[in-house]
């Protein structure tokens, strides 16, 4: 994602990716008004939610009456806080008509200013800032409106969902992914000869299959006296093209210069007696009595240890049963990524209940501070588990009603290290900087989140 001054062309894309961070960002930026900025910052605010919010309601694959309602009134609410944007929708006659006010609005006062005491001329100088301030906003709301085709078509989403379905099924975006497939992949297979006759040729031979393989499985279901050698093609074919099962977390990445614990100890800059402190306690609250680690820290130094770098984590889309999102989430610790900085990702861990957190439930955030296998040699199993600091919910996780977006800090007093299996690693978190050791959870940055954070 390319930083907001450098993207000269807005298209779909950077427009999503500023619509996932949109309003954490501006939480950020006007989190310190002073007493004349309160109210604009305030409608600022309600104004971005209202509109992000709506957009990820209209995003759902399956509405109903109450998802209908709340884009409703998302939409509602933002076009009675939009004129805290008409300023940036100033036409160049607007601006100009501006201009020419403020130059006569000068000129009168410096004609009544003459003679004046400097000590009260000073004065008048405030009081003449602030109404000319006035007067500017008052022209701009005068002249300047949101009668634009785009933003009006937002008002036929709800009708149009309860007519047609929902809206992402006439995304025109479909058609222009599979232009790659119909065309360019047909195109660099032809001979370049004739070739829109081969492209049209070769797509229409693979519809045809698919569509006889749609029938011939529809067939199936229905009890059709099948030959077997149709049915050993439907098998393969299918076996072939089906939903590949979710996969477990899996780590990759090793590293070679950790062996032992000894050295995980030097690589992450600990003693070992925080280590052997640490590992005993996952061990007495994790595992079985019969499967615990060893206590002793002349043993528990040398049980062998692959340090990694990154963990794939399958989270399952919004709203989907067979679609799944890949989170990579990666953990260098003090080494550099791609010749960059080094690079810890923010991950979501399953901590508690969900009456601990507030609007966090179980999703509490943390840094991913390594990332390994130990092995248990007495049982002769390897067991996979990272180390994260965990950040602790502001107020019990409630989020504000000014921007809805729960602060977490890392307070004085956490643990360093806190070990964890890496089954309770549920997906990337994604964190705005506040200040100094607080952070913002963008409960906006995809539909999972905004569903169960929201």
């Amino acid at each position: 994602m390319k930083a907001y001054s450098e993207v000269t062309q807005w298209q779909g894309k950077e427009m999503r990716n500023l619509g996932r961070c949109l309003l954490g960002v501006l939480a950020v930026a006007v989190r310190q008004p002073d007493s004349r900025q309160v109210i604009p910052f305030k409608h600022a605010l309600d104004c971005v939610r209202a509109l992000v919010d709506f957009k990820l309601m209209a995003q759902y694959r399956s509405e109903a009456p109450e998802t209908i309602a709340y884009m409703e009134e998302y939409l509602d609410w933002f076009h009675r806080m939009k004129d805290i944007c008409l300023e940036f929708r100033v036409s160049k006659q607007t601006r100009a008509k501006v201009d020419k006010q403020r130059k006569d609005l000068r000129h009168q006062r410096a004609q009544s200013n003459m003679g004046v005491a400097p000590s009260k001329r000073r004065r008048r100088l405030e009081e003449d800032r602030d109404e000319e301030n006035e007067l500017r906003i008052d022209k701009i709301h005068t002249e300047s409106h949101f009668n634009f085709v785009k933003l009006h078509l937002l008002s036929h989403f709800s009708d149009h969902i309860r007519q047609f379905g929902n809206i992402p099924m006439y995304s025109t975006e479909f058609g222009e992914l599979t232009h790659k497939e119909q065309i360019k992949d047909r195109w660099r297979g032809s001979n370049k000869n004739h070739v829109e006759r081969q492209i049209l040729h070769s797509y229409g031979r693979q519809h045809a299959i698919r569509m006889r393989l749609l029938n011939l499985n529809s067939l199936r279901r229905r009890g059709a006296n099948l030959g077997d050698n149709v049915l050993g093609s439907l098998d393969k074919t299918t076996s072939a093209v089906s939903t590949p099962a979710p996969r477990a977390r899996i780590v990759k990445g090793r590293r070679d210069d950790v062996s032992d614990v000894l050295d995980f100890c030097k690589v992450l800059g600990m003693s070992l007696d925080q280590i052997c402190v640490e590992w005993i306690r996952y061990s007495r609250h994790n595992l079985p009595t019969e499967r615990r680690l060893p206590e002793e820290p002349a043993i528990l130094q040398l049980l062998p240890v692959e340090l990694l770098t990154q963990l794939e984590i399958t989270v399952l889309a919004f709203q989907e049963s067979d679609v799944y999102d890949i989170h990579r989430a990666r953990c260098t610790g003090t080494h550099r990524f791609l010749n960059q900085e080094s690079r810890n990702d923010w991950v979501c861990v399953q901590a508690g209940s969900e009456e601990m957190y507030g609007a966090l439930r179980v999703h509490l955030p943390a840094t991913l501070v390594a990332l390994f296998e130990i092995r248990e040699c007495s049982h002769d199993t390897v067991r996979r588990v990272a180390g994260v600091q965990m950040l602790s919910p502001v107020d019990s996780g409630r989020p504000p009603d000014i921007h809805s977006l729960v602060t977490v800090q890392l307070r004085e007093d956490a643990r360093v290290f806190t070990l964890v299996d890496i089954g309770t690693i549920l997906g990337l978190a994604h964190l705005i900087p506040e200040r100094d050791r607080r952070w913002l959870v963008n409960s906006r940055i995809h539909l999972r989140t905004f569903n169960v954070l929201c």
